[in-house]
């Protein structure tokens, strides 16, 4: 009786070790999708004194996204591998299609488009990557009399007759209502009865925060926190901006 149980047992046992040879393990493969997070975000600069606006996102090696530039828009779409995007851009309105290039360095976005219709010529571009604000900044009131781009143009002028001179310069400002600022100075025209001075501004904005607090405007360094204010007076189409020193007035542009 022990000698057919002791049998049974090990017919049992050697079936479960052939059973358990000829199973099959299978493993899945376990598909990593390569993301460029490098160029996803939101950038904004400065370009012949028009405000420039990208943002991005990635689907694996894929990136896609909008452009407005001076109030256009168009959307993109292309390749990263790296710090390096290339791909298309293509107009809105007129369905016009551009190469693009794009560099991403430390908190920068280099940014060139070619244009065919103008001998393949190539407009390059500098964005800043903008960083998402304080969420005690976002519920600080604003007036939203003031929100949209201005411009301030500022004249001096000395002398009189032969020696007369006048030298006049665009200063322009954007408040937005996430509670960013960006201020850039323009082009630059004037001089003298024999010399004529025209340069265009260098370009490169000063990103701040800011809010309103009854009559008052206030400006906050995002890396520091300081504050500065000036008084405000606002209507539809234009605004002063005053201190104890000076009067400046702005004209809306958008």
């Amino acid at each position: 009786m022990l000698y057919k149980i002791l049998l049974l047992v090990l017919m049992l046992s050697s079936y479960g070790e052939t059973d358990a040879q000829n199973k099959k393990v299978v493993k899945k493969a376990i598909v990593v999708k390569q993301v460029s997070p490098l160029f996803v975000g939101n950038y904004e600069g400065i370009n012949n004194a028009k405000a420039i606006s990208i943002n991005l996102k990635a689907d694996g090696v894929k990136v896609s996204g909008s452009l407005i530039l001076n109030g256009e828009s168009a959307k993109i779409s292309g390749i990263a591998s790296k710090n390096i995007a290339s791909g298309k851009i293509i107009e809105d309105i007129s369905g016009k299609v551009y190469a693009f290039y794009g560099e991403r360095k430390s908190n920068k976005l280099f940014f060139s488009i070619t244009f065919p219709e103008y001998n393949n010529q190539v407009v390059k571009m500098e964005l800043t990557k903008i960083i998402a604000l304080n969420t005690a900044n976002l519920t600080k009131q604003r007036d939203s009399r003031l929100l949209g781009t201005w411009r301030n143009t500022e004249v001096i002028s000395s002398g009189s007759g032969e020696f007369y001179s006048s030298f006049s310069t665009d200063y322009f400002l954007t408040l937005n209502a996430d509670g960013s600022a960006f201020a850039w100075s323009g082009k630059s025209a004037g001089g003298t009865k024999d010399v004529i001075v025209d340069a265009n501004g260098n370009g490169k904005a000063q990103k701040m925060e800011w809010y309103t607090q009854g009559k008052s405007l206030f400006f906050v360094d995002p890396l520091s926190r300081k504050q500065s204010s000036v008084s405000f007076y606002a209507a539809p189409a234009r605004m002063m901006l005053s201190t104890s020193n000076s009067k400046k007035v702005y004209h809306r542009m958008k």
